[in-house]
């Protein structure tokens, strides 16, 4: 016979509505009550194990994909023809204001993800990459460099998809159209004769480098016709340094001879650096901002070259080295006189070739241009 203390731990049924409510339930309900913290710990690993497997899909890759083009990009591409090029070549003026912004943003992760469209009912657009030439239009103060730079590109790139440019740097100009590769490398011209295999060579590629990018179309038996425009992936073009013959007449009696320390020809800002496709610095500075001697010596050249330079003044320093100033928008000395480390050569312009006013200063030691950031405090 249960004590009195017993009874209290028993669960007598009860009424619920009427109906007698089995004890057991009761008992296991109050029992289930008791171990709920064990519940919890249960159901939030669970749930945790679920986002985690969630993010894990989200993120497999699903194929290797390039970047969004804008919507605009995407317009202007152009159809491609059998040499995989169109001869109407894609017009995309870029905005001036846009500085260094690149063409192709690099996306969050470092490669395509699984998109949640793939498990959502959402509409996501896929990724594509641009495999076809786009023509770019210069603008005021760009240089080689900043363009090549706002497409994610190389300087070299650009070089190599411009003939014009190729030889001369400096050549560029406001309203130039330039060829922008999808890619780092080169464009290439079939001439009669070419091969796969004779242009993979001369610019350092492997054969199928070429015949497998998208953007050139090539099916067996690869026949190339002359005209036609290959991209090239990667490629490179053979650099020949180029040599500079300056003044070889008498050295003036009365000429300085410079110290081999040089001081900073012009106050600004450097727009452009020495690379290897544009062998001096451009200093950029408003309209008449005094153009100074760099070191002492005496003035070799002075003259007007519509090619690129302008008006431009060379400085033989008699001592293997040789300074060359070009764009002045007036120079204010002539062929053989001496000046002094300082002395006021003319002032800043943008004749010849410029996209806007700047100095265009080289260093040239027994013939050959070098970095004038090597020699310059």
């Amino acid at each position: 016979m249960a004590s009195a203390e017993d009874t209290s731990n028993v669960f007598e049924p009860f009424s619920v509505r009427g109906s007698p409510f089995p004890l057991s339930v009761v008992r296991s309900f109050l029992l289930a009550l008791r171990d709920l913290p064990t519940l919890s710990r249960y159901f939030g690993h669970l749930t945790l194990l679920a986002l985690l497997l969630l993010v894990i899909w989200d993120v497999i890759p699903s194929d290797l994909q390039g970047p969004i083009l804008p919507t605009e990009l995407l317009a202007l591409q152009p159809a491609s023809e059998a040499t995989g090029i169109s001869d109407e070549l894609a017009y995309y003026d870029y905005p001036a204001s846009s500085g260094n912004t690149r063409y192709l943003e690099p996306g969050a992760v470092p490669f395509t993800t699984r998109a949640m469209h793939s498990i959502l009912p959402i509409a996501v657009p896929q990724r594509t990459v641009r495999t076809t030439v786009l023509t770019y239009r210069v603008q005021e103060n760009d240089t080689l460099l900043g363009i090549a730079q706002k497409f994610g590109l190389k300087g070299t790139s650009l070089l190599w998809a411009n003939d014009a440019l190729a030889d001369n740097p400096d050549l560029l100009h406001v309203g130039q159209r330039l060829n922008i590769l999808p890619v780092d490398g080169a464009l290439h011209t079939v001439v009669k004769g070419d091969t796969i295999e004779s242009i993979a060579a001369y610019y350092k590629v492997k054969p199928e480098v070429i015949t497998s990018y998208p953007g050139n179309e090539l099916s067996p038996p690869y026949a190339l016709q002359p005209g036609q425009k290959l991209i090239i992936p990667g490629g490179t073009k053979p650099y020949i340094p180029k040599r500079v013959t300056v003044y070889e007449g008498p050295i003036p009696k009365d000429a300085k001879k410079g110290s081999g320390s040089f001081a900073w020809p012009m106050s600004g800002f450097i727009s452009q650096k020495f690379w290897q496709g544009h062998q001096a610095i451009d200093i950029a500075a408003p309209q008449g901002t005094p153009i100074v001697a760099a070191d002492s010596g005496f003035v070799a050249v002075v003259r007007f070259s519509n090619v690129s330079y302008g008006n431009m003044v060379i400085i033989d320093h008699g001592n293997g080295f040789q300074t060359l100033y070009a764009h002045f928008s007036v120079i204010y000395v002539e062929v053989g006189q001496s000046v002094g480390k300082g002395e006021l050569l003319g002032l800043c312009g943008r004749t010849g070739k410029a996209t806007g006013p700047h100095l265009h200063f080289e260093i040239i030691k027994d013939g050959i241009r070098r970095n004038p950031l090597a020699y310059l405090p």
